[in-house]
This record gives structure tokens, sequence and C-alpha cells, in this order.
């Protein structure tokens, strides 16, 4: 039996595998309103996310309310290429901070502990406007314009969460699907849309047009560098892959194919390991060397 290995990826060992974290603020961010659907908040110092059960501090119910934010990650790809070298990184975590009001004063903000989703939208044709709680504007997003901007097709879930009812800072951690990564990595405008899950939500944040810049939204990601295979290793019927800069609680799928023009999705899962900590480690793919002819591998993570 003759099998040729081959070895797509070869990437020096980096000396720590440590996350290193980027905080993003927003270039853009409104919250829009069921009440006055037309009208744009965009150049308000707070957003807002409400249910239809809400009440404002007069305990009236001002309806639904809804809000987007826009971040640009252009300064992030450069922070990560320069530690790690071009694209050399992979996401492993995101998450989204909020400074949450939770007695608002103005009477158009509800009150409220419920539930929210947060969702990456494909769709950032959107402008911010110059409306304000106090004086609302048309020039920019509005409710009516919100459904013209969602895509159930193409939009991501990336969680459900639940305000506090307190003024405070809140974490809230983000799932990481493959077409939020890509516009992340892509350098250019992330958006998100928040709306409430629970009629009783009422849940009121700082945006960035609020006075105190540490109490905006940030959006924090974390990245680590790319793993590699630096190895083949015949063992018997099996193949074992030495691989380097892997990262604790990630899971690492190994791509196997015969021909090395196909593309990626075309290439078959052959092994899978989630690691317990960073560094160094191994894969066996088993019956890995059964076969004749070229095989290459490559890793995969989400």
């Amino acid at each position: 039996m003759k099998i040729i290995l081959r070895l797509l990826i070869a990437i020096a060992c980096v000396a720590s595998v440590h996350a290193q974290y980027f905080s993003d603020t927003p270039d853009a961010d409104a919250f829009v309103g069921a009440g006055l659907p037309t009208l744009n908040y965009g150049a308000d110092s707070l957003l807002s996310v409400s249910g239809s059960n809400a009440t404002n501090v007069l305990g009236v119910k001002e309806g639904l309310s809804d809000s987007f934010i826009r971040f640009n990650t252009a300064a992030l790809i450069i922070s990560f290429n320069s530690r790690y070298g071009s694209n050399n990184w992979v996401v492993t975590h995101a998450a989204l901070q909020l400074t949450e009001q939770g007695a608002p004063t103005n009477s158009i903000f509800n009150r409220g502990i419920g539930t929210f989703q947060v969702r990456w939208i494909a769709n950032n044709n959107w402008s911010e406007g110059t409306g304000t709680s106090i004086v609302p504007t048309t020039d920019g997003i509005s409710y009516n314009s919100e459904a013209g901007l969602l895509n159930s097709s193409t939009d991501e879930v990336l969680g459900t969460f639940t305000n506090s009812g307190a003024n405070q800072l809140l974490f809230f951690y983000l799932a990481t699907p493959p077409r939020f990564v890509k516009a992340v990595k892509a350098g250019a405008e992330v958006g998100l849309y928040l709306t409430a899950t629970s009629p009783n939500t009422g849940f009121t944040f700082d945006s960035r047009e609020f006075a105190t810049n540490s109490d905006w939204p940030f959006l924090v990601i974390a990245a680590v560098p790319q793993a590699a295979i630096i190895g083949v290793h015949p063992s018997g019927n099996n193949i074992l892959l030495t691989c380097t800069n892997g990262a604790a609680d990630q899971t690492y799928y190994t791509m196997m194919s015969t021909n090395v023009s196909l593309p990626l999705y075309k290439w078959l899962p052959v092994a899978t390991n989630h690691l317990s900590s960073s560094g160094n480690f191994s894969i066996t793919v088993t019956n890995g060397a059964v076969g004749l002819g070229s095989k290459y591998f490559t890793l995969q993570t989400q």
C-alpha cells in the first residue's frame, strides 16, 4: 500500500495562545418606536427595547420599540493582524456591553424586566438620523423602515438575554455563527438588531450620544492565533497529525480531500477535537492511511 500524505497548512508556532480582546464602539445607533412609526430618534442619548405590556414612569404603555447598533471593524482587523499576522487568527468569543438605565424619567421609554433577542443583520443600509426623544425627525431610520432591513434567510440570531431593570453595566455573550464571524473579519460594518421577546421587557440603555464614553455600547471580540497542522505521521492504518496554536474550549474539525483545489465545503470531515487546554495538540485520523494517492488535511473551527 502506497500513500502520499500532504500537509496543506504549516505555520510557525506562536509563543502564546491566550486570547486577545478588541472593544469596538458604534459608528451609528438608533431606536425606533411603533407609537410614532415614521419618526427618527437616532441622535438620542438612550436606546430602547420594549415589549407591548411594558409601561413608562407614568404607568402608561408606550408600545413596542427596537434598537439598531452598527460597528465598523476595520480597526479590529488591523489590531489582530498586527498581533498574529494577516488573517492568521480566529474569532473565539463575542460579547455586547451595554449600560442600562433602569428607571428612565422620559415618558417615551418603558420600564420592565424581560427577555430580548440580539441578531446580526446582513443589511446595513440605514441612516442613524438626527432625531431625539424630545425633537424627533424624519431623516433617518424609523419603525416603518425596519421591516425592509430584516431578512430571516440571511440574518443570524446571536442570543436571547434578560435585562436587569437597574442602573448597571451588562455583558451579553453572543453566539458566533459563520456569517456573523465572516462579517466581523471583513473589516467593514457589522449591524446588530435588538428586539423584545417578552411583552414585559422595558430595556433602556445608553447610546453612543451619551455623555460618558465608557457607557456607550461596545462590541467585544476575542481572537486567538489560527491553529495549524505542523506534522503528518502514518501510524499503521491511522494518521497522526501534530498541531499548534490550539485554544482551550475550541472545537477543531479535521478536513481531508484528495483534491486540494476543491472548495472547503466539499472536503470530508474525518476527526473532531475539543481542547481542554491551549497549546500544541495531536489528532488521530482513524484509517486515514487506507487507500492510494495523495491526501490533504486542514483544520476548521467554528
